[in-house]
């Protein structure tokens, strides 16, 4: 098997679509999946803010090594890992084309490099909690704060809808592969053959857009029928879902520590 061949397994349709979902889902074996969701929804946007509080470039990296470590004990995807990688370079790489065409080049991205560290730690952080928490316990964790439960049903949905979605896009694909004509020769680096996919990707996302559109109001038609809109407002309801939340020591430990291991990181570095 050749380079190319491995790398069209690995990028295939299949595996990104299992590595999406189970991110998308609870990675029950990892760490931050223990946390309650609550006191991990919280240390989220305490660290929204933290990275923009330094501008050294050593207590930066040390903050980008910590969420990294989370990262990996959250078993966050590497699909997901690798856009987010291929963003920051290429806007890195962008900005260099430009400045170099404008002014100084190296001054203008050693300007950049702290911002950049930042947007990167924010993003890295922000797959660690949520690959860590599936759409049930992040929907009870915003309801537990207070965000309405409309909000929290959207998100449990859309959720829910993301295996449909994958599976009839992937069939929708391969139909109209069964009903088309492949490039007759691919091409230097097999280009005919990706402009070809791509063509069959593009035809195939409208006709899953109106299934979407059908899908959902079949949807909202069964679940009005079983008193969804009442349940909204009912107190009793909402006590239910939210019984079983509880702050254990873990979550006290992991939060003070989180601060803790950030005000080091400052002080040493």
């Amino acid at each position: 098997m050749s380079y190319l061949d491995g790398l069209r397994d690995a990028a295939s349709v299949d595996a990104i679509k299992s590595d999406l979902l189970r991110t998308a889902y609870e990675n029950e074996g990892s760490f931050l999946h223990r946390l309650d969701p609550r006191v991990l929804l919280l240390w989220y946007f305490v660290f929204l803010f933290i990275p923009w509080l330094f501008y050294d470039i050593g207590v930066l990296l040390g903050l980008l090594a910590f969420v990294s470590v989370l990262a990996v004990l959250s078993q966050v995807s590497l699909f997901l890992v690798g856009v987010m990688g291929f963003s920051v370079v290429s806007t890195l790489a962008s900005y260099a084309v430009v400045t170099a065409v404008t002014g100084d080049a190296i001054a203008a991205i050693q300007a950049l490099i702290p911002f950049t560290l930042k947007l990167t730690i924010i993003s890295v952080a922000s797959l660690a909690v949520f690959s860590s928490m599936g759409p049930k316990t992040l929907a009870r964790g915003l309801a537990s704060l207070g965000v309405p439960r409309q909000f929290t049903f959207l998100i449990t949905y859309g959720y829910r809808m993301l295996p449909v979605l994958f599976e009839e896009y992937h069939d929708l694909v391969n139909a109209y592969r069964l009903r088309s004509v492949a490039p007759d020769s691919p091409g230097r680096l097999r280009w005919r053959h990706y402009a070809y996919l791509l063509k069959l990707s593009v035809r195939a996302f409208y006709p899953m857009i109106f299934n979407v559109a059908k899908r959902s109001r079949v949807t909202v038609e069964a679940m009005e029928t079983r008193g969804f809109s009442h349940s909204l407002n009912d107190e009793a309801s909402k006590n239910l879902q939210l019984a079983d939340l509880r702050v254990q020591p873990i979550d006290i430990v992991f939060f003070g520590g989180s601060l803790t291991l950030v005000a080091a990181i400052a002080f040493v570095l």
